[in-house]
């Protein structure tokens, strides 16, 4: 298997109901134009019995209404609102905002369009100075920030007009079962913008808005009822960073009840996904809140009455990337170890975009670890062909708040495929395994890395592994546990590579696009009133330790775990004489694994390979 493999895979996103009882979804795959960079295409598609794409140009966030299919395409790099008639001919252009369009919901009877956009305001040119008095003023994939709120519009007979201007971003958007009123999430002042706490409000057509709830902690997946309340999923940072969402339900009296608690949508890591998944509450033919529920290392599908009772609807052998109902059937994207998304009614696979071009994938073997403090620790082995002793890569998760599971990881059976047996598990502060458990409760670097070296000790004992030939590598959090683990445990790696990692809290909290509030929630701390334990906390402040060869991958626009970390890394170990390399991605950021470019991606899993092969 190699690399290449890549180019040819096909990924099904942004499910949705379609016209005539069929769904509807996005299907991206990879051009190779012969004097460009390779990118990726996504088309508006229908599954009736077969394959049959709605659109030849980028569609992206489809919704069907009435006569027309809504999606959004670029158009001179800002995205516009399209429809697409269903009797026939080309589609519309609606919107020609200089900002481009954000989001938008259309009304039930389908003669409005609430829109999200920061309208005609264009940013500086990229030459030209940039004054902030807010923040975040940069985030991952997006670049520098525009000043700009992003604001509530209302298209209405073929005209858009600002609804609601607030100082701060509107986030979501959900119109109610009348269509006659709005309800929206915002940060009320740039202080809970900063601490990641919204708001619900709501809106009538003639611009009166009123507060409903929140300023506690964050607000989302807005599910409005026909008896005129509202369901959503909420929490108040009780737990700091690890802490698990609610699925409450907002009568139209005001009162709040609470439904459910859990990991909701699909935490599981996968490097075999473009677009978007449907995973936040919405309601079933039955009065059920359907929602995704991360648990034990599958994304299942759970239905929750507005009563509060509880019932899982999907198999624990695969994960759900998405859902929704058509002509009250249920439909979804499913995915698990060895396929990427696939279309699916019920448990039955209608369409898998990858069959005949994926090989064959083994399943990993499930380890159950059992931890001297009493819980169990979730992982699985990858073995490569052949009696072994092989060598072994501990391969960490990033995070910390995710898990792996259910999902196709492909990288790990690359690394599989050239001979290297891979173990990676769900250390406490993974998600699926209940709340006491995803809070790392300011312990980083200390129970979870009980957890790792535990796993690993057992997989050794258990099957055909060489002890001698061990490598520790991971992306984000798991850049970070790379780190800290080669810098605390000096003899224990023969290789390791730390991509997108985190070396300084310190320097972090100033530069990542969210350093502030995460630092804050995840350590309890600010430089200015506990400046030693975020330097305790720190693998820059054990580095004089590290012996182990390193490979240092790093993207150049990566804003959530910004380069300087990574430079800061190899620079103290090359210096100290550590053999290093510094594997660095121009125009990417804190997704090149994910969904960079394709070649890009290609040559990040060619220079992992080629430093195992080295070291292993």
């Amino acid at each position: 298997m190699n690399t290449d493999l890549l180019y040819q895979l096909r990924f099904l996103s942004d499910l949705t109901e379609g016209p005539a009882g069929k769904p509807l979804f996005i299907y991206t795959d990879i051009e190779r134009p012969e004097k460009e960079p390779p990118r990726y295409r996504s088309r508006l598609a229908t599954w009736d019995g077969g394959l049959r794409f709605l659109t030849q140009g980028e569609a992206k966030a489809p919704f069907w209404r009435g006569n027309y299919i809504y999606f959004t395409r670029k158009v001179d790099k800002a995205s516009q609102l399209f429809r697409l008639p269903l009797a026939g001919g080309e589609a519309e252009q609606l919107t020609q905002f200089k900002s481009g369009v954000e989001g938008y919901k259309v009304s039930p009877d389908g003669s409005r369009i609430a829109l999200l956009t920061r309208g005609d305001y264009e940013p500086p040119r990229p030459d030209e100075p940039r004054t902030y008095q807010t923040w975040p003023v940069k985030f991952d994939a997006r670049g520098l920030l525009p000043e700009q709120p992003r604001e509530l519009w209302l298209w209405e007979d073929n005209e858009a007009k600002p609804l609601v201007k607030f100082s701060q971003d509107i986030e979501e958007v959900a119109w109610n079962t009348p269509g006659d009123r709005l309800f929206f999430t915002a940060s009320a002042t740039p202080q809970e913008r900063w601490a990641w706490v919204q708001r619900a409000y709501q809106v009538g057509l003639d611009g009166r808005v009123e507060e409903l709830f929140g300023g506690v902690g964050p607000v989302g997946g807005l599910e409005p009822t026909p008896d005129g309340g509202l369901v959503y999923l909420a929490h108040a940072w009780e737990r700091g960073g690890g802490t698990q969402s609610r699925l409450y339900y907002r009568g139209r009296n005001g009162v709040i009840r609470l439904l459910a608690e859990g990991s909701f949508l699909n935490s599981v890591n996968s490097d075999m996904r473009i677009g978007a998944g449907s995973q936040t509450p919405k309601l079933g033919p039955d009065g059920r809140v359907y929602v995704v529920v991360t648990l034990e290392g599958s994304a299942r599908l759970l239905a929750v009455t507005l009563e509060g009772q509880a019932q899982l609807v999907s198999s624990a052998e695969s994960s759900t990337l998405g859902f929704v109902f058509c002509n009250n059937e249920l439909y979804t994207l499913s995915e698990n170890f060895t396929r990427g998304a696939c279309l699916a009614r019920g448990e039955e696979v209608l369409y898998d975009p990858n069959a005949g071009i994926l090989p064959e994938l083994p399943t990993p073997q499930e380890v159950r670890h059992q931890a001297p403090e009493g819980h169990t620790v979730q992982g699985w082995v990858l073995l490569p062909e052949g009696e072994g002793p092989h060598p072994v890569i501990l391969y960490i998760h990033g995070g910390p708040h995710t898990a792996f599971g259910n999902a196709p990881m492909l990288q790990l059976q690359l690394f599989r495929d050239a001979g290297f047996a891979v173990a990676f598990c769900n250390p406490r502060g993974s998600t699926g395994y209940g709340q006491d458990f995803t809070d790392l409760g300011q312990r980083w670097g200390d129970i979870d890395e009980k957890d790792l070296l535990g796993f690993l000790d057992e997989v050794l004992t258990r099957f055909p592994l060489d002890p001698s030939r061990v490598a520790v590598a991971g992306g984000s959090y798991g850049g970070y546990m790379t780190n800290w683990l080669t810098a605390r445990h000096p003899d224990r790696f023969k290789a390791a590579v730390t991509d997108r990692s985190i070396c300084n809290w310190t320097s972090f909290y100033g530069a990542s696009d969210i350093g502030p509030r995460f630092t804050f929630l995840e350590l309890g701390s600010r430089p200015w009133e506990n400046p030693e334990l975020l330097w305790q906390k720190s693998p820059l402040s054990l580095a004089h330790q590290v012996q182990t060869p390193t490979l240092v991958v790093h993207s150049e626009q990566d804003h959530r775990c910004p380069i300087d970390q990574g430079e800061t890394w190899y620079t103290v170990l090359l210096q100290k004489g550590v053999p290093s390399r510094f594997f660095r991605v121009p125009e990417e950021g804190h997704e090149l694994s994910r969904s960079g470019r394709p070649d890009r991606r290609i040559a990040r899993l060619n220079a992992y390979l080629e430093w195992f092969k080295r070291y292993l």
